[in-house]
């Protein structure tokens, strides 16, 4: 008889606090359907965020993802369940992120008025925008991972050019590209030397020239003389031909010597222009030897080659480093 009173007492205190969580449940759902408010937004994608997702506003949780829908022309459609008493901005938009490195997504909700700088948020919300105002227009931020990826990417392409910039500015090739100045300087001076010779011989040349046309003039006067003193020993018809045959000579030849003139004045004369382009390239390459200007300093001077080395090494180190330490550089909130 004990045994059974203990039994029933043991069922009232169960049947008792079944009645007391059950009833506890029913009136905090009764008590959360009359403060909270649904809200839609529209998304394009939705990243990684699922059903109960928390719903942030300048950081402090208002609210939680209530329902996730495919709605029309490829839109997501995200139902918000809200506070009643959360005062939302004048123009508010939804942006899901990545909260955690942990994979972990939610909404932020904010105002149009101040949207984070980047193109590409801007453009999906615009988008969203276009497609009408019935729901909050919304964003999706790539995730923690991607943007890990992408700056593996860009370090890694850092590394290679600094690689090929340590492979272009060695002390090597600096003491070749010297070497090749040098040697170009030795050419232009033998050239300058070769041009100088051939000027003087284009110069006898010439004068040779003009010497073997006055000689050639001397003889057709000579000549004309002495057919103008033979008019009275030969015929007129004879002095005649022998007069138009020696004027046809003498104008051939003199044509040949001012042919032979003009080609000697133009070969002086491109002689001389030649003259002057070897000499500016001899001054220009002796600068160069002696350090001077730009090009010459370079050839000299290693400060360039020593700071582009310790560039690309800081460089390095603050990408390893940002690598292992990435909240050093990224502050994440997490939930």
């Amino acid at each position: 008889m004990k045994r059974a009173n203990e039994v029933l007492v043991g069922v009232v205190v169960l049947v008792a606090v079944a009645l007391l969580v059950a009833g506890s449940v029913w009136l905090s759902q009764a008590s959360l359907g009359r403060t909270d408010v649904l809200h839609a937004a529209r998304f394009r994608t939705l990243g990684g965020l699922q059903k109960g997702n928390p719903v942030l506003l300048q950081g402090v949780r208002i609210g939680r993802v209530e329902e996730i829908t495919l709605g029309a022309n490829n839109w997501v459609n995200v139902q918000l369940r809200l506070r009643r008493e959360t005062r939302l901005p004048a123009r508010p938009v939804a942006i899901i992120r990545s909260t955690t490195l942990f994979g972990d997504w939610g909404v932020d909700v904010s105002s149009r008025d101040a949207l984070p700088d980047d193109p590409e948020v801007r453009r999906q919300l615009a988008d969203a925008m276009r497609a009408g105002e019935d729901k909050w227009p919304g964003a999706t931020l790539p995730d923690v991972g991607q943007l890990t990826a992408q700056a593996g990417r860009i370090a890694s392409d850092i590394a290679v050019i600094s690689g090929r910039v340590q492979d272009a500015f060695d002390s090597t090739s600096a003491a070749r590209l010297r070497g090749a100045f040098l040697d170009l300087s030795r050419l232009s001076r033998q050239l300058a030397e070769i041009t100088r010779a051939q000027q003087a011989t284009l110069t006898r040349v010439g004068e040779n020239i003009d010497t073997g046309t006055a000689a050639l003039a001397r003889s057709a006067q000579a000549l004309q003389r002495a057919t103008s003193r033979a008019d009275s020993a030969t015929s007129r018809e004879q002095l005649q031909r022998i007069m138009t045959r020696t004027d046809s000579i003498t104008g051939d030849i003199v044509s040949a010597a001012s042919n032979l003139r003009t080609l000697a004045g133009t070969a002086a004369r491109q002689q001389a222009a030649f003259d002057s382009i070897v000499s500016h390239t001899d001054s220009m390459l002796a600068r160069l030897e002696r350090g001077e200007g730009t090009l010459g300093r370079l050839t000299r001077d290693t400060t360039l080659y020593v700071e582009s080395l310790e560039t690309v090494r800081a460089l390095r180190s603050m990408l390893t480093d940002m690598q292992r330490n990435p909240r050093k550089y990224f502050s994440f909130s997490v939930f």
